[in-house]
Order: structure tokens, then C-alpha cells, then sequence
């Protein structure tokens, strides 16, 4: 009997002995290509935005202007708006909401794919003399995707491509980024991954970031990576010097980082709340349910963003993080503008993924307190 004791004894130390110290982690779940769509039978909820019981008093939102076509990004100027038109064009917007959509002439044709296109546009500091503007927009073929920014200058009828800022930036049909700020003499641009993770950490390339280009040109394109690690960024803002970059996750887990120059936010290494030395965790994510965060805006209490997926503009608390619903019943919501006690909102319900109405696009302004 003892002898039977002992060699089972010795066969399960030596099962416990195969397995290796640190046994490999299970492999990452297969990347999804977009986390933009919303999920069949999800509709707007038909409902005015609630008046929060805090510090933040939110009234209901009207329409300025309608039938915008796949717009993508907003700037105010001084005699209305120009917002960017997925297809290729440039919705210009007096100040009495009359629409009139213009032709953007490039020497690379937009290409209008998946998620791409005609994207981020960024208004030039001295716009008012010398009507330019600058516009991230992607270009190529369906087999070789790329995306570049463009100086456009505006003669009042359609907007030409006057210079190059930077081109070559890897693409695909999802992961484009194509978000710009400007930032004194320099442009920021976010990049996406092009459906690619790696690329996110690989630093001869410069996708998955996001870049500081100074506009005199100098230096090459990895010189302006400003940080890493990132999977398709789609909204930035900057309050004094903290700068905040929305991006989508791979199956939820939304981000919102704080970006600190030579940063690595980690995709596709950690998401959410998971840690590895060099790495940033997020400072705001959205949990396991995709909101596919798009356009934020900020001042000195609230981050504003914008969610394709989640069909809500929201308020997040720069102190507690605590999430304020301000827009719920508009549909896909793509990007967002402050100013002057109003934030103004453009919806995305004609990209093939909303329940469009015979109205839709459409830009909203929403009166908060």
C-alpha cells in the first residue's frame, strides 16, 4: 500500500514539474474591423436630453442647418461654418444657415471608402486674409489605401489644394484617424492603425499616433510622432496644456488619453485597465459596450465628446469622471464645437449605418449652463 502511495505521489509532482513558470497568456481575440457600426435593430432613442441635477444645465437641441451629406468635421468662422463632407466636398454655411456645398480640388482624388475620405479639417490662424484651411483626407486605390493633409485655400466658390503638408500616411478601408488641431505653427494629426496593430508601436512608421508636423516642414515624418500606441483616434482637444485624444477600441474599451509628449498609450499591447511597464493606461475608457467615440471638445470642467455607436453626446467631469448624457435622440453623432455657452453637434446617420431621416445630416446647437 505505502509503495502505491508513493509513486502516485512522485507522478503528480512530476505533472506539476512539465508545466512551464509562466505559462503563455491566451491569445488576443481576433481585432475587429470597425467599431463604428451599430448593432442591428439599435435605434435612436426618441427623447429629450434630461436637465442633470449637478452644475450642468443642458436645454434641448434645434437644427441649424439639414441634408448635410456624410459630414465629418466642423470649424466656425467668422461668417459661419465649413464642415467636411465624407464624399469630397465642403458644406459652406452662412450665418443665416444657408448651405451651399463646394468642390475641394486635390491633385490626389479623394477616395471615399469604408471609413474614409474626406476627413479632419483645421482652420489657418489668419483664415480671415488668407482664406486657407488645412484637410486630412484619403487618396489611392481599394488595394493600397493611403491618406495625406493638404493646405486648401478657399476663393469663395471651391477650395484648391495649395501645398502638401504631409502625405503617404498609411490607410485602409477602417483605422484612418484623420483627426487635425492647430497649435500656433504646427498641425496635430492622429493617425490609425490601418488595420494594422503593430504598426502602432512600430516607430519608423507613423500610424497609430499622433503627430506634432510643424508647418515650416522641418524634419522628416517620424520626427513628429508626439506618441504611440494608438488604434484610430478620431476626436482631440486641447484646454491650456492638457491635450485629449479620443480613440475606438478593439471590442469596447473606448479611450480617452491624456497625451504627454513620447507616450506610448499601448494598443495593441493593454486595453482598459490593464498595465505593463512603459505603457499608459487610459485616462477615461468606456467598459466592454462600444461607444465609438468620434469629435471632444473641453473647457476647465467638462470633456464634450461625440459617439457614433452609443447615438449620445456626452459631458465627462475633468475631476470625478462622472458621465452626464446631454444628446440621446439624434442618432450617430460625429463631431462637436464649443463656444460662447453653446456646444454645436453634426449627427452621421447618411453613412450607411444610421436610420437617417428625410432631414438628415443635420447640424445641431445645444444651449448649456
Amino acid at each position: 500500500m505505502k509503495r502505491w502511495i508513493l509513486i502516485l505521489s512522485l507522478a503528480v509532482l512530476a505533472g506539476c514539474a512539465s508545466e512551464p513558470a509562466d505559462a503563455p497568456e491566451p491569445e488576443e481575440a481576433p481585432v475587429e474591423e470597425s467599431t463604428e457600426e451599430t448593432p442591428a435593430g439599435d435605434t435612436p432613442v426618441e427623447e429629450e436630453a434630461p436637465e442633470t441635477d449637478g452644475s450642468l444645465t443642458v436645454g434641448s437641441s434645434e437644427s441649424v442647418v439639414e441634408q448635410l451629406d456624410v459630414p465629418w468635421s466642423m470649424i466656425r468662422t467668422d461668417q459661419g461654418w465649413l464642415i467636411s463632407e465624407r464624399g469630397g466636398t465642403i458644406a459652406v454655411i452662412d450665418a443665416e444657415g444657408n448651405l451651399d456645398r463646394q468642390p475641394v480640388v486635390l491633385e490626389e482624388d479623394v477616395l471615399e471608402i469604408g471609413e474614409g475620405g474626406l476627413l479632419g479639417l483645421a482652420l489657418a490662424e489668419d483664415f480671415a486674409t488668407s482664406r486657407q484651411v488645412y484637410a486630412y483626407h484619403t487618396y489611392g486605390t481599394p488595394g493600397d489605401v493611403r491618406n495625406r493633409v493638404v493646405e486648401l485655400t478657399w476663393d469663395g466658390e471651391q477650395f484648391q489644394e495649395t501645398a502638401v503638408v504631409l502625405d503617404d500616411i498609411p490607410g485602409a478601408q477602417f483605422h484612418n484617424g484623420g483627426r487635425l488641431l492647430l497649435d500656433g505653427d504646427a498641425l496635430w494629426v492622429t493617425t490609425g492603425d490601418a488595420l494594422v496593430p503593430d504598426l502602432a508601436q512600430d516607430e519608423t512608421s507613423i500610424a497609430g499616433k499622433v503627430l506634432r508636423v510643424p508647418l515650416s516642414g522641418a524634419g522628416e515624418p517620424t520626427d513628429w510622432i508626439y506618441s504611440s500606441g494608438h488604434r484610430n483616434p478620431q476626436g482631440l482637444t486641447q484646454v491650456e496644456d492638457t491635450l485629449y485624444a479620443s480613440e475606438h477600441g478593439a471590442s469596447g474599451h473606448d479611450e480617452v488619453n491624456i497625451l504627454e509628449e513620447g507616450n506610448n498609450y499601448g494598443w495593441p499591447l493593454i486595453e482598459a485597465d490593464q498595465e505593463r511597464d512603459g505603457l499608459e493606461t487610459p485616462w477615461f475608457e468606456v467598459g466592454e459596450t462600444s461607444w465609438a467615440p468620434s469629435g471632444i471638445e473641453a473647457d476647465d470642467r467638462y470633456v464634450y465628446m461625440a459617439t457614433l455607436r452609443g447615438n449620445r453626446l456626452v459631458a465627462i467631469d475633468r475631476e470625478t469622471k462622472e458621465v452626464t448624457p446631454l444628446v440621446e435622440d439624434r442618432g450617430r453623432i460625429r463631431d462637436v464645437w464649443l463656444g460662447d455657452g453653446e456646444l454645436y453637434f453634426i449627427t452621421n446617420n447618411t453613412d450607411g449605418r444610421g436610420n437617417p431621416s428625410n432631414e438628415d445630416d443635420q447640424l445641431y446647437r445645444l444651449t448649456i449652463e
